[in-house]
């Protein structure tokens, strides 16, 4: 059953692949340069080297980062949950004494502890109160999860 269901899914994505609404034929992106996911297509970024960026407190190499993860079709909502969640580990290897304590694997908790010191007492804290209430005010429609990404980069 799921498996008819993938198949008729994959016909319907590839009729309907390099055309619009109207049924013209559109240009779509060479499938060698880049990978389809989805509906998005994304080239070779890596959400690691924006999560390193940000451990390492570098607020232009973030929103550089940050920046072409947009272009590639990478989702605001995406970067954010990335974002939040290099902070939450962060602040979880800054309490515990090691990966089994903290339930990660050794080299995320190792990396996470590496980035503690580019970070003050407190304002990874704050940081996270910051994601967590703009994350708030964002779904009141009290303003866009991409400003908020962009104003938290660059107040690194």
């Amino acid at each position: 059953m799921e498996e008819e269901l993938e198949t008729k899914l994959l016909e319907v994505h590839s009729e309907s692949y390099g055309t619009n609404l109207f049924g013209e034929s559109v240009d779509t992106p060479n499938a060698e340069e880049d990978e389809v996911i989805g509906p998005k297509v994304r080239g070779d970024f890596n959400i690691f080297s924006f999560t390193d960026a940000i451990g390492l407190r570098k607020k232009r190499d973030a929103w550089i980062l940050y920046r072409k993860a947009l272009s590639t079709g990478v989702s605001a909502e995406e970067l954010f949950y990335k974002v939040f969640w290099q902070v939450k580990i962060m602040l979880l290897a800054g309490k515990t004494k090691s990966p089994t304590e903290a339930g990660m694997k050794p080299f995320p908790y190792n990396k996470a502890r590496g980035f503690l010191k580019n970070f003050k007492s407190g304002e990874l804290e704050a940081l996270s109160f910051s994601l967590v209430s703009g994350y708030h005010q964002v779904r009141r429609g009290e303003g866009e999860t991409e400003t908020l990404l962009e104003k938290m980069l660059l107040s690194l």
